[in-house]
């Protein structure tokens, strides 16, 4: 279902040490889901999980297996985005499945408001066309997904935040923050833009058409965790992709993971994992740790 990292020359597989950064990236992210789960499992309450810049990322899958019956996930991008991945999961009727389709997907629907296409296939998940830039526009869209937010709810932004206009991280930390009162709200990102590593990471990314307009918003790991007790969550942490790497995850895990592909790159892995983080917000939920199952 997946494609091939974006960036990657077709034909050309992309060199190990970027393998090893995706597969923390994304065990990052599965930890963090899978707490999620863990932390809300004795109340046997229904859940929501909302993806924004959701991509043609499969985490909606990985959640719906952990929690069959319970969960709803909605996801959110740009129409393009949006219709491409629609168009990928009607064409692979066991992704769909796995997302809650029955037999003969039947409850699978797509219709069109003036907000946009939304693609859902039951009551288990939506994919909704979404400018997540306009915070006004993310709400009328949730609404329209028929989300509760009164339920636990986990909300994912992986390399989302920095891309919004200067201030507009805020804006959407704050109206989740004022709205979820049981969740979690986690965000991967850029930081470090002013060393010359930073700098260039910058220029690369303008190079494609793009800019991290919002990476001063958070511009370092302490930041990224003010972001959100500033922005009505009661709690925050937040760490370098490499704390994660060598602190956070499944250290037998990491090892096979290192097994596979072998590189030397050390100085050039660190400071590329040094230049991203994970931050996470949390409210009312106490005993929610994103890492204590594989620390």
């Amino acid at each position: 279902f997946g494609t091939a990292p974006r960036g990657a020359p077709p034909g050309r597989r992309p060199p190990p040490l970027v393998h090893r950064g995706y597969w923390a990236r994304a065990s990052a992210t599965r930890a963090t889901v899978s707490a999620f789960a863990s932390a809300t499992h004795s109340a046997d309450v229904p859940v929501n999980i909302i993806n924004i810049g959701a991509g043609f990322d499969t985490i909606a899958m990985y959640a719906y297996a952990l929690m069959r019956g319970r969960v709803r996930v909605v996801e959110l991008d740009h129409g393009e985005v949006v219709k491409g991945k629609m168009l990928r999961l009607r064409a692979a009727p066991d992704a769909e499945r796995a997302l809650g389709a029955d037999e003969h997907l039947t409850n699978v629907r797509s219709t069109r408001e003036d907000s946009g296409v939304m693609y859902t296939i039951g009551t288990a998940y939506a994919l909704v066309e979404c400018d997540v830039r306009d915070v006004e526009r993310v709400e009328k869209v949730l609404v329209r997904s028929g989300i509760d937010l009164s339920a636990p709810t986990l909300v994912l932004a992986e390399c989302v935040l920095a891309y919004l206009p200067q201030g507009k991280s805020n804006d959407i930390v704050r109206w989740f923050g004022e709205r979820v009162r049981m969740g979690v709200f986690m965000s991967y990102d850029p930081i470090k833009p002013d060393d010359a590593f930073g700098r260039t990471m910058i220029r690369n990314v303008e190079s494609r058409g793009c800019a991290f307009s919002g990476i001063y918003d958070a511009p370092d790991v302490a930041s990224a965790a003010r972001r959100f007790t500033a922005n009505a969550w009661s709690r925050a942490e937040a760490y370098d992709m490499n704390t994660i790497y060598s602190e956070k995850l499944d250290p037998r895990e990491r090892a096979r993971i290192e097994r596979i592909e072998w590189f030397d790159e050390f100085e050039e892995w660190r400071l590329i994992m040094g230049h991203y983080c994970i931050s996470l917000g949390v409210n009312g939920m106490e005993s929610f740790d994103a890492f204590a199952i594989t620390a």
